[in-house]
């Protein structure tokens, strides 16, 4: 009986554990070939010894059969087809020390794989022309260091070959750096040509101020459009659209009425589709507008449709807009929209913007079309399976997943189902929320409950796989976690109900969600819980200064101080979180007067009781780490109970990109923290 009973529970799925992490692929960037036989895409997975990621390109059939991985280098990534579908270009990462990735063919009859770039450079992103007989790809140059600024010879010594180059940066102009890179400012990106083969490579366009990227072959592949920005701005987000020959020539910039103008592509006629906006509304759907006979057309308003994917969790970065991609004749083109809790492939009509849904849950996202308009591949993500490739048959409207990286570790464990409600704010909005009960061992009787808030905040929750709400699911705690006003999919207004109204509405709303969650039968209201990162970082601090009923609250990478956030970060300007001068801003950040002060965690801080675990990555510039060390140090002095973790060498995407082992100690801290106060 007793062996009976053993085997029956190592049988039982276990819950989530932190080291899943290891477990799992991360699975993306689905390209079908041209005609439709075949998906090639990219599998990443944590090196655990190593402490990296390895990224395979792998090949598998449109059937879901005949899967390989293209090689074993765990450094292959943006695979591309050739028009003919027999091969596909890729790039190779540096496989030693000092050198950079460069873009490799891999042929599908024979397995042969070839060196097209030997750039000192490096080179990236291949984009086959419609005749398969040229790439073009960008290459990234990094300025030469100015000569030391000093007179060696007054000196009166011969200085080393390091020091005769200076390492002091002089900038003249904002937006110089970028999270996860550094700074950035020197560091100019332009596009080449090369022939199929490799030979006769070229740069297309050149110049040391400004950088340009995205570059799309017109069908009859004499032009080539792409994105560039030729000034400077004190503003973020400004961008034009510009065409070039494709033999080279002059630029030729599509005029716009709007500052910030994004490269969609082309459809069949020729035209150019790409998105066009403001700078001023950060809560702003961008106008969609087609360019043709020198002429724009706008085809959706803006403020109308909410194109892409912003559904947030910590399997990667949101899948964002993919396409759109057009059908043969323009008969219709398909792409993602942003719905409540979910992203959609949809099919847009390009002559009446008529748009019609052809997947209705989970995170769908990363699409690509046949050349014949007949499949659709993409990836989909769920509340309870990480993301995996698709392929849709347009005629039937069903889709078969053809790939099932995780499906072994899925098998493994026991994962929390969530189940949606809904609450009316102190406006009228609906707010959607989700209630994830807690599952294994210490899932009985009323259970500890935390409250997450999502970052953005223009971004959602939704229907996608979350690691580490499974893990916490699996310890104990039921979660709630919602969208408050400012997150997408839930229409313009609901989204800019937040601007310049930070802390007030997120407050009434997700105060409401969590007073309907105590009221469900096994939440423990006496033991609660507070947590989010980045703008949720922010809300956490908001939360706990303005109410005591959650037991302990968790900050990560957040925000306390509004007018040093918009002087500091990597996208300081004019319109850090709107333009500070507008009905959407909060008013200059010098003005102890402004929205910034009164809108700020950090004037409440006074009231904060809560005990408080604050984390932070020491290299993250999107919200840099005085932002923590301004809530750290006000608490310490007035005496209340914190924590600060420090996470060195990691960004502003730790919980989503950050190295394998950091990201499950910081899973460990976590649940420490909550463990102590909270007693799952």
């Amino acid at each position: 009986m007793l062996s009976a009973l053993l085997f029956a529970a190592a049988l039982t799925p276990r819950p989530v554990a932190a080291e899943d992490l290891y477990k799992l692929v991360f699975v993306g960037d689905p390209q079908i070939s041209p005609d439709g036989s075949r998906v090639a895409f990219v599998a990443r997975r944590m090196n655990g010894p190593k402490d990296r990621y390895d990224s395979d390109v792998y090949v598998v059939r449109s059937d879901g059969t005949g899967l390989i991985r293209i090689a074993k280098t765990g450094k292959d990534s943006e695979p591309a087809w050739s028009p003919d579908s027999r091969t596909i270009a890729f790039v190779r990462g540096p496989q030693k020390k000092g050198a950079k990735p460069q873009i490799f063919t891999y042929a599908i009859a024979t397995g042969a794989t070839k060196q097209l770039t030997n750039r000192k450079e490096g080179a990236d992103g291949p984009v086959y022309s419609h005749d398969g007989k040229h790439i073009a790809f960008t290459v990234v140059t990094t300025l030469p260091p100015h000569a030391a600024y000093a007179n060696f010879q007054a000196a009166g010594f011969k200085p080393t070959k390091e020091q005769q180059k200076s390492d002091v940066r002089i900038i003249h102009h904002l937006f110089f750096e970028t999270n996860g890179q550094g700074f950035t400012y020197d560091q100019l990106s332009h596009i080449w040509v090369m022939n199929a083969d490799g030979s006769g490579a070229r740069a297309l366009t050149s110049g040391d101020e400004f950088s340009e990227g995205n570059p799309l072959w017109s069908p009859d592949d004499k032009t080539i459009a792409f994105d560039s920005l030729r000034y400077f701005p004190v503003n973020g987000g400004p961008n034009d659209v510009y065409t070039i020959p494709a033999s080279g020539g002059a630029m030729h910039k599509i005029a716009s009425n709007n500052p910030s103008n994004t490269l969609l592509g082309y459809d069949r006629a020729g035209d150019i589709w790409y998105s066009s906006g403001g700078i001023a509304d950060p809560a702003e759907f961008p106008s969609l507008v087609r360019y043709g006979g020198g002429v724009s057309h706008v085809v959706v308003q803006k403020n109308r449709v909410q194109f892409g994917d912003n559904v947030l969790a910590d399997m990667g970065e949101p899948g964002g807009l993919c396409g759109p991609q057009f059908a043969p004749g323009n008969a219709f083109a398909l792409t993602n929209v942003e719905q409540p809790g979910y992203s959609a492939l949809v099919k847009f009509n390009p002559s009446t913007a008529a748009i019609t849904k052809v997947t209705s849950a989970g995170e769908a996202a990363e699409c690509t079309m046949d050349s014949h308009g007949r499949y659709v591949a993409y990836t989909l993500s769920t509340f309870t399976r990480p993301r995996e490739v698709y392929v849709l048959n347009l005629a039937t409207g069903k889709s078969k997943r053809i790939t099932g990286m995780n499906d072994a570790y899925l098998a493994s464990v026991r994962l929390s189902i969530p189940r949606d409600f809904t609450v009316t704010d102190d406006k009228g909005f609906p707010v959607q929320a989700w209630f994830m009960p807690a599952v294994g061992p210490k899932a009985h009787g009323k259970r500890p409950t935390i409250l997450d808030i999502h970052g953005g905040p223009q971004t959602q929750f939704g229907d996608t796989f979350f690691h580490e709400f499974q893990y916490l699911a699996g310890q104990g705690y039921n979660i709630v976690f919602s969208d408050p006003r400012g997150s997408t999919g839930h229409g313009y207004a609901f989204e800019a109900a937040l601007n310049a109204h930070w802390g007030e509405a997120m407050f009434d709303d997700v105060q409401r969600v969590m007073n309907k969650a105590i009221t469900f039968p096994t939440v423990d209201p006496n033991r609660l819980g507070e947590s989010g990162g980045s703008y949720g970082g922010y809300a956490s601090l908001w939360v706990i200064s303005h109410t005591n009923r959650y037991k302990v609250g968790i900050a990560e990478r957040s925000v306390s101080n509004l007018s040093t956030e918009q002087l500091d970060a990597d996208f300081a300007g004019a319109n850090g979180f709107g333009l500070y001068d507008s009905p959407y801003g909060f008013g200059p950040y010098w003005d102890n007067t402004s929205l910034n002060y009164a809108e700020s965690p950090i004037t409440f801080v006074q009231n904060v009781h809560t005990p408080l675990l604050i984390l932070h990555s020491d290299e993250d510039t999107r919200t840099p780490i005085g932002q923590t060390i301004q809530e750290f140090t006000a608490l310490q002095i007035l005496g209340r109970t914190v924590e600060y973790v420090d996470f060195p060498g990691e960004n502003h995407d730790l919980s989503r990109t950050g190295s394998p082992l950091h990201r499950i100690e910081r899973l460990h801290i976590l649940n420490d923290w909550l463990a102590h106060y909270l007693h799952p």
